[in-house]
């Protein structure tokens, strides 16, 4: 299982250098920091006034105030964090296109991506040691509660990149209605939280970001700052000699939806994709199942490697919906007409279990036709026999196979104290197990769950004339 990272938030972490006085300030605004976190002295300089020039022909509708705190995190990230900076350039193509795609969906700032950088360094398993986690840093309340994300112990959508992104939009425009758009209360509500930013504001009596900073907790007066630099550093790190060694790029993918019990490394293994391919594509997925009431849950699957799972679709689903521990429990009742009240209620339970067999190959047989003939999947017959990822097998060798057969119980008492012996096993004998339909169930997969019974013959079983059914209704499966 592939946990989150647990560590500081990069704002956290690089808050936590200890800061000096940046030195006499002419500017009003800027005299109200005068408690900055980076000694100026302590790193080689970059040039002001070209920093200044650029800062101004970024700023689009988010502010990139250019002041000697916001220098002091150009020079910090030019001089002492290149190797972050460097990162950054790699890995940002691998979610800038989410976070535009849904940026521009709620009508938010292009420039917001960047703020992804400075909350997660672009990790989307990262977690703070408050408890935030993903890409843009959700407590576990917040996400669940405010935003609907799904968090349990078989999945943590704070980790999605693409439900994390949407829900990050949607708490930049709660803040953008309390702070009437102001993009750096905004920025800084983000971090610290709006109620936090708010008190500062009430103690300050004033409402703009650098009027209320020296108030503002230590970690969020670097906050903002920290943005503008790294918008900056985003743009002219190679003018900084910091250059990417690689980029890397979102991988092509195809959607399927779940909806059931699914084995997602029998998925990898039948289906002959990476799982660690798969797991990049699904880092909101904790453990490698997903469990019996999953309905219509999204997985990605990586598109490059997806031949064999198209070319085989049934029998690898087949292979990893199947439950190695499922056991079922069906009431049996007998469909003739003219039988009593009583023996209609009558009910034997139904359960499944393992027989484990031996198969000895013949002349001409293949793993595929083996695998029909015992109505198990391939990839199952190439895992009980440790045949790896190839599908040679030769005559004499010998198969095991483990065939789910139904052991049927005696039935109810009250149907022994009115049969003999010969009537109850000749009743047991015509025990029917139904069905009841669920959300998202379809004939080909209700057919795949008992054994592979054919579309066809579900149909004639139940007189069904179409391809729909219907939530609660009941069919026959055997």
């Amino acid at each position: 299982m592939m946990r989150p990272i647990r560590i500081l938030t990069v704002a956290a972490a690089i808050a936590s250098f200890s800061i000096c006085s940046v030195g006499a300030q002419t500017d009003s605004t800027q005299k109200s920091i005068a408690s900055a976190t980076v000694t100026k002295d302590s790193v080689p300089q970059v040039d002001y006034n070209l920093v200044h020039e650029r800062m101004k022909k970024l700023q689009k509708e988010i502010p990139l105030n250019h002041n000697d705190v916001t220098h002091q995190y150009v020079e910090f990230f030019t001089f002492r964090k290149p190797s972050f900076v460097k990162e950054m350039l790699e890995r940002k193509a691998l979610f800038f296109p989410i976070f535009e795609k849904y940026l521009a969906q709620y009508g938010l700032p292009d420039e917001l991506k960047y703020l992804s950088l400075i909350e997660s360094r672009l990790d989307p398993k990262i977690i703070s040691h408050a408890g935030a986690g993903g890409l843009w840093q959700f407590m576990p309340s917040t996400g669940r509660i405010d935003f609907k994300l799904r968090i349990d112990k078989y999945v943590d959508e704070r980790f999605d990149p693409y439900k994390a992104t949407e829900a990050a939009c949607k708490y930049f425009l709660q803040l953008g209605r309390i702070f009437n758009n102001d993009w750096e209360m905004m920025l800084a509500s983000y971090n610290s939280g709006p109620g936090n930013v708010s008190r500062a504001v009430r103690r300050s009596g004033k409402s703009s970001y650098w009027d209320v900073y020296p108030y503002l907790h230590k970690e969020t007066r670097g906050y903002v700052p920290q943005y503008a630099a790294i918008v900056y550093m985003m743009h002219y790190a190679a003018d900084h000699g910091i250059k990417p060694d690689t980029v890397r790029s979102i991988a092509a993918f195809d959607t399927i939806h779940v909806n059931s019990y699914m084995n997602l490394k029998m998925l990898a293994t039948a289906g002959q994709f990476s799982y660690d391919k798969f797991r990049q594509l699904n880092p909101q997925i904790l453990t490698d199942v997903l469990p019996e009431d999953t309905r219509r849950y999204p997985i990605r699957l990586p598109k490059e490697e997806l031949k064999h799972f198209y070319a085989h679709r049934q029998e690898v689903m087949l292979s990893a919906t199947q439950s190695p521990f499922a056991e079922r429990t069906m009431l049996a009742s007998n469909t003739t007409s003219n039988e009593s009240d009583e023996d209609q209620d009558a009910e034997a339970k139904v359960t499944t279990q393992s027989k484990r067999l031996s198969h000895k190959v013949r002349r001409g047989e293949t793993l595929f036709s083996i695998a029909r003939k015992y109505q198990v999947a391939d990839a199952q017959l190439k895992n009980w026999n440790h045949l790896g990822r190839h599908n040679k097998i030769h005559a004499g060798q010998s198969l095991v196979i483990y065939k789910q057969v139904d052991v049927s119980t005696q039935p109810t008492a009250t149907l022994a104290k009115n049969t003999t012996k010969a009537s109850r096993e000749d009743r047991l004998s015509k025990v029917r197990k139904y069905h009841t339909v669920q959300p998202g169930d379809s004939l080909w997969k209700i057919s795949q769950r008992y054994g592979g019974i054919s579309i066809d013959k579900l149909k004639k079983l139940n007189g069904i004339k179409g391809n729909d059914v219907k939530p609660g209704q009941k069919l026959i499966v055997i």
